[in-house]
């Protein structure tokens, strides 16, 4: 018969054949109904006897056991291809995915979940700053970090976020500016003698994201009501495997079956390879009122790129039709800044081509910023701007959802006559436009 087992013992047996004693714990209940066990084994009693103390002490602190075995490398793989793709637009993924794949794996991959520490933090931050990136990259793996862990807290393989005992590094000021007056004045005018100039007055004079320029589409413009809706933003999304693991191939873009990482339910439209539209940052279309100058300009713009090839009807659009890219968007406006004395020719150079110690070059942002700056010194109620240049606020209300009214009309009406020597239209043409 066996030895009756002693008190304060619980769930303490010896497996005689290996020579080994397991400890062994109710956990809950799976999805099945089926009861729930953890166990642990040490050589000893009093060794096993510890460990299960250990266990029933996590389960009292956490409800749950933390998982000692999975590693971040594989928590993050996870936490990538389930809840970051269910959950984050394209780009937002995209971002996401980077700084597990450069930053995250490479510093504490192999470590423990469960045992991470407050320096393991610090540790992946300090190695962006090692690779002399900006405090807003060591921000970014902060934050990735937290969201991470959070998840990891609620499937219950950790007991608490241990991100939230690291201060997140601060940025300083906003690398986002805005131009001057006489700066954006200059901007206007070199846009003016470019075929594709409009671009760039969509910039300056709705304070459109480059995503939402770059994806606007011709079905977007209403010359009769002098409104332009912004209902698009250009992005790129990450292709995954469709094979289900068939395929011999490493790359997930060379799997034959390939397929975009989409969220479940996001309206989206594929136009060249990674290259999709997909809402704006604020999951729904706006409308603002065309400034008289800019929807003229517009419709010279419509005249002179009609025989363009256009599959995918863009408003702007490469030579041959295709999208044209964040990167290239970005070539094209250092050049814009160049031509119109903004900037250095150093400034115009790609990033890694530079002298060291070149001031930053303003990105297309700047201009968005400028609007919206501008906007607020005429004196225009913030909800309007808000709702002018697309800012997501809980200070906007419904009703201003499609910027069509007086208030709206009379700010852009304000705008233009803050930049009527660059845009050459006189402010009696403006406002018989808008009556």
């Amino acid at each position: 018969m066996p030895k009756k087992r002693g008190a304060g013992e619980g769930g303490l047996y010896q497996l005689k054949g290996r020579g080994l004693w397991r400890g062994v714990i109710d956990v809950g209940y799976g999805p099945d109904g089926r009861r729930k066990q953890k166990s642990v084994t040490a050589k000893t009693q009093a060794a096993a006897r510890a460990k299960l103390d250990a266990l029933k002490v996590e389960m009292k602190q956490y409800g749950a056991p933390l998982d000692n075995a999975r590693t971040v490398e594989s928590w993050a793989t996870h936490w990538l291809d389930t809840v970051c793709r269910n959950n984050l637009k394209p780009r937002a993924l995209a971002s996401y995915q980077s700084v597990v794949r450069v930053w995250i794996i490479p510093t504490i991959g192999k470590k423990r979940i469960s045992l991470l520490k407050p320096s393991d933090v610090r540790a992946v931050m300090q190695a962006a700053i090692d690779a002399n990136r900006g405090p807003a990259t060591a921000e970014k793996i902060h934050t990735v970090l937290s969201s991470m862990l959070e998840s990891a807290r609620l499937d219950g393989l950790i007991g608490r976020n241990i991100v939230g005992d690291v201060k997140a590094p601060s940025t300083g000021e906003s690398s986002r500016g805005s131009f001057s007056t006489e700066d954006a004045l200059r901007i206007l005018e070199a846009a003016a003698s470019l075929v594709d100039g409009t671009r760039w007055w969509a910039a300056l004079l709705a304070g459109m994201r480059q995503g939402e320029r770059l994806g606007a589409t011709l079905d977007s413009l209403d010359f009769n009501n002098h409104r332009f809706t912004v209902q698009w933003s250009l992005t790129e999304a990450t292709f995954e495997h469709g094979c289900g693991g068939t395929c011999t191939v490493k790359r997930a873009g060379s799997c034959p079956q390939r397929r975009l990482m989409i969220k479940p339910g996001l309206r989206h439209k594929q136009l060249d390879g990674r290259l999709v539209l997909v809402p704006p940052k604020s999951g729904k279309p706006r409308t603002f009122p065309m400034l008289p100058q800019l929807e003229q300009a517009m419709k010279r713009y419509l005249e002179a790129t009609a025989d363009v090839p256009n599959p995918h009807g863009l408003i702007w659009r490469n030579s041959d039709g295709s999208p044209i890219t964040a990167g290239q968007d970005q070539a094209a406006w250092r050049d814009l800044l160049l031509t119109a004395g903004v900037i250095t020719a150093e400034q115009a150079k790609p990033l890694g081509e530079r002298e060291t110690g070149t001031p930053s070059t303003p990105t297309t942002h700047w201009s968005r910023h400028t609007t919206a700056t501008v906007l607020m010194e005429l004196g225009v109620d913030a909800r309007i701007v808000g709702e002018i240049v697309g800012h997501a606020s809980t200070r906007v209300t419904h009703g201003y959802q499609h910027v069509s009214s007086e208030a709206a009309r009379a700010a852009m009406t304000a705008l233009g006559s803050h930049y009527a020597k660059a845009l050459g239209a006189p402010m009696s043409e403006v406002e018989s436009m808008f009556d």
